[in-house]
């Protein structure tokens, strides 16, 4: 029995680039949210990343490396909503749309930064019925604020017959305003979730849970009563910057 293949001459055909037009479906906004983020708890791990990054590049920009990074967790119960504001450089005006609605397109990529793929500010999209940034650098005089309708997105997402692709469903649930006053003063970024779903015995809420969380997750220094903080440092600054933020919850 002869087991050898026959070779069957073909004719060459050129490989070309592709013409038509890449469709990006909304399902991609699933999941890059619920489906990536399914613990609750790494909503306060991803914000707190993206704010020690913002508190950096403002040390880098203004030249002050010992500049106190400051996160204040704001936990509101009777409203089930969270507020997130660091004293970070924030995101200038003229950026402001394009890179809180961009997908995948971090500028932190190939830096020391903690973030780098463009996504984690979606992972409250579906923990809350609506998620809203506020920002606003150095020097300006305006509260840049966009808004992610969640209610809205989810209906989307569950309609069948809706075949809208990414860029339409995000200008049907993304709005953007320019507020004129603001409590905070300086630059800063702020994320806002309101009408915060229970989950998980409602940890999202629990100040306890909060705490607990970050004390592993987030860049903040050591406790001073861990005895091995000096060896290990010594060790790792030259390749890792651990960060130093002083976070409080309500």
């Amino acid at each position: 029995m002869n087991n050898s293949f026959v070779s069957i001459a073909t004719p060459a055909i050129e490989w070309h680039p592709l013409e038509n037009e890449i469709n990006i479906g909304k399902d991609i906004l699933e999941l890059l949210s619920s489906s990536m983020y399914v613990d609750p708890m790494t909503i306060y791990r991803e914000y707190i990343q993206n704010a020690a990054d913002s508190i950096d590049e403002l040390r880098i920009s203004a030249a002050d490396p010992d500049l106190l990074g400051r996160v204040s967790i704001q936990i509101d119960g009777p409203s089930r909503s969270v507020m997130i504001t660091d004293n970070g450089a924030g995101i200038p005006e003229r950026d402001f749309i394009s890179r809180l609605t961009s997908f995948g397109g971090s500028s932190k990529r190939g830096k020391r930064s903690r973030g780098f793929r463009g996504v984690g500010r979606l992972a409250g999209l579906g923990y809350c019925q609506e998620l809203i940034f506020r920002t606003r650098s150095a020097g300006e005089g305006f509260v840049n604020e966009l808004r992610w309708d969640c209610r809205a997105l989810k209906t989307i997402l569950r309609d069948p017959a809706s075949k809208d692709d990414l860029a339409k469903t995000v200008r049907q649930v993304v709005t953007a305003r320019r507020l004129k006053k603001d409590e905070i003063a300086g630059s800063f970024f702020q994320v806002e979730l309101k009408g915060v779903i229970r989950h998980r015995n409602d940890q999202i809420l629990s100040e306890a849970a909060i705490a607990n969380y970050l004390s592993q997750v987030a860049p903040v220094p050591f406790s001073v009563e861990f005895s091995q903080q000096s060896e290990i440092l010594a060790h790792i600054q030259d390749a890792v910057h651990l960060g130093n933020l002083d976070i409080s919850i309500n």
